[in-house]
């Protein structure tokens, strides 16, 4: 999975749609990136990037871009990457 891959997703209706990955969110990490499929963060006590912890696997978002508009959406609720 990378920055500006074509995915198919759930939105929170149900309904299956097709759309392009434009970025990677967090609630708990400031500074995130999508480096081959894994979620890293900057980290400021080792001064590079490390994978995010499992712990904090839930606080990941990805913001897709649909022709309805913009979806934020969680890995799971990706079908096909």
């Amino acid at each position: 999975m990378y920055i500006g891959e074509n995915v198919k997703l759930i939105n929170t209706y149900g309904e299956a749609l097709a759309g392009v990955l434009t970025e990677v969110i967090s609630d708990s990490y400031d500074d995130v990136r999508l480096k081959k499929g894994k979620v890293e963060y900057w980290s400021k006590k080792l001064k590079k990037y490390v994978p995010v912890r499992e712990k904090h696997e839930n606080s990941i978002f990805f913001e897709v871009k649909t022709k309805l508009g913009f979806e934020y959406i969680t890995k799971e609720e990706i079908i096909n990457y």
